[in-house]
């Protein structure tokens, strides 16, 4: 089957699954079925006491639609974990429509179940649909769904397909054998659960469609005219290494490219000789997966070779992926990875005291932001995400403001008593919050944010401007703009860059490097939606842009 027309079927089959649970429905209620259904009783019933009644009783306690459905919530957490986002919406989706939609339709329609009907466990209320059918098929389709996207192998797939048809068909007799359920209430809980089911994978956007290539056991037959990889991923942010390696391999088999170049980052290595050995092997892409510390160390590894960069987030903030657009899902990211559109972005050449140079591309800070991001729980970050920073935040919520000096491009000295100091290439933030709301990672500038609350009532102004995006800049909170800065402290404290601790320092000086960086984005855009435009748009407009240094804080 064509692209094409697997793509038609995907949209269409949902549809038609749901009219022709309508029309059924429409049959049920108007007895036209009603013959068919008494013809198809089992007649007469099985003994109660017997033992095919009480397997089959069995087999529906254990498959009850509560039972069912919590398994599929469970898979959601599993599929959520890693970074299967999509994946685990359309599961948790699906359960809420086939859960609710059949207790609806049980109550509106209000159709009996057979005179027959047992009074046991599993057995109780109006007949159709049949919930037990519902759950069954919703849980098949859903698990198919999920192997497809995991790209299982053919075998595992195929086998899946096989126990997951017997496994429907053993609950149709089980409904059946026990005379719990018409045989219209039977049909009529499949249909829902597949309308279910469909519909959850369309409005998720999961593509159930391709059947996984089978990827050849050696690069034999390989020429050098096809592009190849390097995936440099950390191990400890890739939750699912197995499912990663076959996500990327089936893109890789898909498109004709040869065997990825796998290296993992490790403990004493974030990526810095990966990185070499990719540019030494001069490949076509290289694929980093991991967080925001990953992605600045290929980037720095990358700065000026030509090589595009694509990004498959795997960490707790991903702001570059956020900033960038590029998708959080791992299946998503893959597609843009190979598909997007390539991007020349800034990146911002660092140093500290006298140590050698390096770069980052989201964000570097001094001082309080530093011990924040540095002192947030590894486990605690796996486990709430986001929240642990907000966790080390009111832990750090007393530290001490540092005298700060700072110089940016040729304009005067600031001097300040500064409790955060932030030099970004982006400006956007978890949640949306735009912390620089100018700040472009192509715009051939760095930004800066000077916070220097004097106290309480200081903060909440702070943090109420910050969160309502008002641009306005005062004494309190300065957000400025150049090429370069220097920020002198008193004292040695921490420094980090892009999320990552890096120890103490005094000085910390930075400066643009523009179009350094090659970045692979998504084609539907070059940005996050909702963004505004260019640096050049609000001045061309005469927009107001940021206070340059022109008074001392006193």
């Amino acid at each position: 089957m064509s692209p094409a027309l697997h793509r038609r079927v995907r949209l269409w089959l949902p549809p038609a699954v749901l009219l022709t649970y309508v029309a059924w429905t429409a049959l049920a209620v108007s007895g036209t079925l009603a013959p068919l259904d008494r013809a198809l009783m089992l007649d007469p019933p099985l003994a109660r006491t017997g033992a095919t009644f009480q397997v089959l009783a069995a087999v529906g306690i254990v498959g009850a639609p509560e039972v069912l459905y919590a398994g599929l919530v469970l898979l959601a957490v599993w599929a959520y974990r890693r970074r299967l986002r999509e994946l685990c919406w359309a599961i948790l989706l699906a359960v809420a429509l086939s859960g609710i939609g059949t207790v609806v339709a049980k109550a509106a329609l209000a159709l009996p179940r057979p005179p027959t009907s047992p009074d046991i466990l599993g057995v109780a209320g109006w007949g159709y649909p049949s919930g037990h059918m519902s759950a069954v098929v919703t849980t098949t389709l859903m698990i198919t769904a999920t192997m497809m996207t995991t790209r299982q192998s053919h075998v595992t797939t195929r086998s899946w397909r096989v126990g997951g048809v017997a496994l429907v068909l053993l609950y149709a007799v089980e409904r059946w054998g026990l005379g719990a359920h018409w045989f219209s209430d039977i049909i009529g809980g499949v249909l829902w659960g597949g309308a279910s089911a469909g519909w959850a994978l369309l409005l998720a956007r999961v593509h159930v469609h391709r059947t996984p290539a089978p990827v050849p056991a050696d690069p034999g037959g390989t020429t050098a005219e096809q592009p190849r990889a390097a995936v440099i991923y950390n191990p400890t942010k890739v939750l699912d290494v197995p499912t990663f390696v076959r996500h990327v391999e089936y893109e890789l088999t898909a498109r004709g490219w040869r065997r990825a170049i796998w290296l993992p980052t490790t403990e004493d290595d974030p990526g810095i000789e990966m990185t070499a050995i990719a540019v030494r092997k001069q490949v076509d892409l290289v694929i980093g997966a991991g967080g925001d510390g990953t992605v600045r160390v290929i980037a720095s590894g990358l700065a000026g070779s030509g090589i595009p960069l694509a990004i498959v987030p795997a960490g707790t903030g991903n702001l570059l992926a956020r900033n960038m657009g590029v998708p959080l899902d791992e299946v998503r990211a893959l597609e843009a990875a190979f598909d997007g559109a390539e991007r020349k972005i800034d990146l911002i050449r660092v140093q500290a005291d006298d140590g050698a140079p390096d770069h980052f591309c989201v964000m570097a800070g001094i001082g309080i932001d530093a011990a924040i991001v540095g002192e947030a729980d590894t486990d605690l970050k796996r486990a709430i995400g986001n929240g642990a920073y907000v966790v080390s935040a009111a832990q750090h919520a007393n530290h001490p403001p540092l005298d700060t000096r700072i110089s940016l491009d040729n304009g005067p000295v600031l001097r300040t008593r500064a409790h955060l100091v932030l030099v970004g290439n982006v400006g956007l933030l978890q949640a949306g919050i735009q912390l620089m709301p100018d700040a472009r990672p192509d715009d051939g500038q760095l930004d800066l944010v000077v916070a220097s609350p004097r106290g309480a009532r200081d903060w909440v102004r702070v943090v109420t401007r910050v969160l309502t995006r008002r641009d306005r800049t005062d004494e309190r909170l300065r957000r400025l703009s150049g090429q370069r800065v220097e920020i002198v402290v008193d004292h040695p404290d921490r420094y980090e860059l892009d999320g990552d601790p890096q120890g103490t320092c005094t000085r910390l000086s930075a400066e643009v490097v523009p179009g350094a960086l090659l970045l692979r984005v998504p084609r539907e855009g070059s940005g996050p939606p909702g963004r505004p435009g260019p640096r050049g748009d609000a001045a061309a407009a005469g927009g107001h842009r940021r206070d340059r240094w022109d008074h001392r804080d006193r």
